[in-house]
């Protein structure tokens, strides 16, 4: 009975360190949409987020000057960019 309790007491403990740790995980993903859209001539990269459970919501993430904006999927202006993005990886 005394062993159960210890391994219980370990596992406790155990669980509570895990859940107080930073999430890592999530430390890449956008939480939430940047009010301004970057000019094409400025964005260097791009990548798609997904809600994939990992991250939380759906986002286009355009890296200009080496930062992340993230900017709403849904938007008409960042459709247009990914689309123009897209055809120039294509080109070249």
């Amino acid at each position: 009975m005394k062993q159960v309790l210890v391994v219980l007491i370990c596992l406790s403990i155990f669980m509570l360190v895990v859940s107080a740790a930073p999430n890592p995980i999530w430390k890449n993903c956008c939480r939430r949409y940047s009010k301004t859209v970057p000019r094409f001539n400025r964005i260097e990269d791009y990548t798609m987020q997904e809600n994939d459970g990992r991250c939380k919501i759906k986002a286009v993430l355009f890296k200009v000057r080496g930062r992340k904006i993230c900017s709403d999927p849904n938007d008409e202006r960042v459709q247009k960019l990914v689309e123009k993005l897209s055809q120039k990886e294509q080109r070249g």
